[in-house]
């Protein structure tokens, strides 16, 4: 019977240790355990800017009248400031160097304290957010994942036209914002194939084997 003990005790060890990490939620049945840091870290991006992304749309399609106003506006300079700190959680998201993101943020911290001085150069802006996205798709493109990185490019590309140029009209901004949501799901996968995510994805798949999914 003592060894019967043992083996239970044994096998009941070895339970706990599989379930390490899991997350058992009625609430989210589907979420087995953390997603990885880089992953969080892109949907954190996504998230923040989303609501002033929002407020700026709002203004500028519905009170602020045509011209400078809507440049120098606070909504425009919270929008811009924000796409810096998706670019700054970008960089880790596709990086998993936390020496990497410092860097980048370092550049966009100082990037959104110039949104706030009271002169606005739209051109400077647009420079500044271009840097910012190159730095965060550079860590792919370095890893080898050229057809990701170019899938991107492609993406950044046709809002930049539709930015630009206004194609279609007053349909082009909105049409920018169509393509660019493209980006997100590519972003996720470039996150999800860093060795900083490894071994939360296994853990992950560990978990959803235990319950049975």
């Amino acid at each position: 019977s003592e060894e019967a003990g043992l083996t239970f005790a044994s096998l009941a060890e070895d339970a706990l240790a599989d379930e390490k990490g899991c997350i058992h939620s009625s609430i989210f049945p589907h979420l087995h355990a953390l997603p990885p840091v880089p992953v969080v870290a892109v949907a954190v991006g996504i998230i923040l800017h989303a609501p002033f992304s929002f407020l700026y749309h709002w203004h500028y399609a519905c009170k602020l009248a045509p011209g400078y106003a809507r440049i120098d506006h606070w909504s425009r300079r919270l929008d811009h400031s924000f796409i810096h700190v998706i670019s700054a959680c970008m960089s880790y998201g596709t990086s998993g160097s936390w020496d990497y993101f410092l860097a980048n943020l370092m550049f966009n911290a100082d990037c959104i304290y110039r949104q706030f001085k009271p002169r606005v150069r739209p051109r400077m802006n647009k420079i500044r957010i271009l840097i910012s996205i190159i730095a965060y798709t550079i860590p792919i493109l370095r890893r080898g994942e050229t057809v990701l990185f170019c899938e991107l490019w492609a993406i950044f590309a046709l809002c930049g036209w539709l930015f630009a140029k206004y194609p279609i009209g007053g349909y082009s901004h909105s049409a920018f914002h169509a393509v660019i949501a493209l980006a997100p799901p590519l972003l996720m996968q470039a996150a999800c194939h860093l060795l900083a995510s490894k071994e939360q994805i296994q853990v992950a798949a560990r978990c959803a084997v235990l319950a049975g999914k």
